[in-house]
């Protein structure tokens, strides 16, 4: 009866603060982002000045929008939940949003002040999208 009390609990704390890693993600995400490069197949493109006009906006309250300077692109909400990839990375945690021209979900994480996006890492030309925080 200890040990399945021991295991119960043990489930419980680690769902808890895996819950809790999205939790703090998804806050350290919330405001204004511009894009800065594309890192992956089939090249590396050079960091894009400050100023580009691509920006997409994560809101407290599940939106998401996507604009490229004063022209609304996209007006959705967006989720963030855990999901095991191919192989291991950094990060479980991924960010889906309702657009449907865009992959239906890829992983995030922030890195150096940068948000990253990221396809999962068993797709064969796979890359990641870095978006500097506007202030």
């Amino acid at each position: 009866m200890g040990r399945i009390l021991f295991l119960l609990f043990f489930i419980f704390f680690v769902s808890c603060k895996k819950s809790s890693q999205a939790r703090l993600l998804e806050r350290e995400i919330v405001g204004t982002w511009e894009f800065e490069r594309y890192s992956g197949y089939p090249f590396n493109q050079p960091i894009l000045p400050p100023g580009n006009g691509r920006l997409i906006i994560i809101g407290k309250d599940g939106s998401f929008i996507r604009k490229q300077h004063d022209t609304l692109l996209f007006k959705g909400n967006y989720t963030i939940r855990r999901k095991k990839d191919c192989y291991d990375r950094s990060t479980d945690i991924i960010f889906s949003t309702n657009e449907t021209s865009a992959d239906n979900y890829q992983y995030v994480e922030t890195l150096d002040d940068k948000l990253a996006f990221s396809t999962p890492n068993c797709y064969q030309d796979g890359g990641t999208a870095y978006y500097r925080k506007v202030e």
